[in-house]
């Protein structure tokens, strides 16, 4: 716009300059000069003029732009492109230091073993969402730091050479659509599912097709087909994954109820990798048919909202004798008899403070353990393991935060020749989002 005034302002210039120079064919020396101090005094106004014009439309867009990020709640960038509406920028960094103590029994610690192990670890991440509103389809793109592990994006400082960097890998990127009170997902984006902290971890990508339905509140459901694994070199091993719920409000509390089911093709269990922890089981018996039952209600005490939390959840297709577990060739179950898990919590804020605290037990073969949380069991077991976890947050601004996270487990079932008797987990973070 800015540009516009200052031509148009230049052609006025021009366009009196030829009048003038008529005129100045009968003028003297003097009155010549008068007459271009006149027009360089004219331009300067006009000059003025069009910078307070331009100062006016900037302020309007700048102040468009402040009412759009302050609802997205992120940073916006406009794109002058028909078929996109706005990119939506958004991130996060997260400095952690992390000390795990193990305690062994009777102090029976082999020359292998660890007691004690302390790390600082970065978690990169920056992803895009660009909106065609015209036509109701999403697409977004993340960028994480870690390796290839679907349950952590954190990269080790100095991990195996002095000052290593770190890598950056995609960690999400799909399409979605939009239709009536219908959302479609196409790709590999963020779990679509209702669930407590240990069902999932937060890390995991699910990459596939997923059908939801539902608004803000009321009746929901989501349906998913995923490729889980590629296996035998030839076909693709899956995870369908279903879910319906309701969600509603009673006076000042809001809750939330959902009962799932998801079931992996038998190909995941025949491929029969230690990496997933399903080297040992009867492929002929042994199944993942996995149901649960989620819950939470979230309500005002005075100034502080608390929020409470359960979900219990079994796994149908557990069989086997003993021996044929995810726990390992020594657990001392059948997997029928350890197919069962759950999880109670509650969280509460006051202000910029934030404290929470749950109890969890995942019996050895209750669920696919390589895809559950990932710090609670850490150096003991992905499965067969119970405890607690305790967290207590402050909030340094809007973006600034700090976190003291504290987890505390052992096996949910013993036998003599395990060695580790109970770990600790102490997390400390500091993360920044944009």
């Amino acid at each position: 716009m800015r540009k516009v005034l200052s031509a148009a302002a230049a052609l006025g210039v021009c366009l009196a300059l030829p009048s003038a120079a008529l005129a100045g064919a009968d003028m003297s020396n003097e009155q010549i000069l008068k007459e271009l101090e006149y027009l360089r005094n004219k331009v300067q106004s006009q000059q003025e003029q069009i910078e307070a014009l331009g100062s006016m439309v900037d302020k309007k867009v700048a102040a468009k732009v402040e009412e759009e990020v302050k609802k997205a709640g992120t940073s916006k960038v406009a794109l002058a492109n028909e078929f996109i509406d706005q990119l939506t920028l958004k991130g996060d960094l997260r400095v952690r230091y992390e000390v795990l103590d193990k305690n062994y029994k009777d102090g029976k610690q082999g020359a292998t073993d660890i007691s004690n192990r302390d790390r600082v670890r970065t978690r990169f991440r920056l992803g895009g969402v660009w909106d065609n509103k015209a036509e109701n389809w999403q697409i977004g793109a993340g960028l994480a730091t870690g390796s290839d592990d679907p349950t952590s994006t954190n990269d080790t400082w100095s991990d195996a050479k002095p000052f290593e960097t770190g890598a950056i890998n995609l960690d999400y990127a799909y399409a979605k659509h939009k239709w009536n009170d219908f959302v479609f997902i196409l790709g590999q984006s963020e779990n679509p599912f209702t669930s407590s902290w240990v069902f999932w971890d937060s890390d995991v990508r699910l990459a596939g097709m997923t059908a939801q339905y539902g608004q803000k509140d009321g009746v929901f459901a989501t349906l998913g087909g995923y490729g889980a694994k590629y296996v035998n070199g030839d076909n693709f091993a899956t995870l369908l994954a279903g879910q319906a719920g309701y969600k509603g409000k009673v006076a000042a509390a809001k809750y939330t109820l959902a009962a799932g089911y998801q079931t992996y093709s038998k190909s995941l269990i025949n491929e029969a990798s230690s990496t997933f922890l399903l080297n040992n089981v009867d492929a002929n018996k042994y199944e993942l048919n996995i149901g649960d039952l989620y819950g939470d209600v979230s309500f005002p005490v005075g100034n502080v909202k608390l929020k409470l939390y359960g979900q219990i959840w079994q796994n149908f297709g557990a069989d086997g004798n003993i021996g044929q577990s995810q726990a390992g060739s020594s657990f001392t179950k059948k997997p029928g008899d350890a197919d069962q898990g759950f999880v109670f919590g509650a969280d509460a804020k006051y202000d910029a403070f934030k404290l929470g605290y749950a109890y969890s037990v995942v019996e050895a073969d209750s669920l696919f353990g390589y895809l559950a949380d990932a710090d609670f069991g850490d150096g003991l077991s992905k499965t067969n393991k119970k405890g607690h976890r305790v967290n207590f947050g402050y909030d340094l601004s809007k973006n600034w935060g700090t976190s003291l996270t504290w987890l505390s487990y052992e096996r949910d079932e013993d036998w003599a020749a395990a060695k580790e008797d109970q770990v600790d987990l102490v997390q400390f973070d500091v993360s920044y989002k944009f």
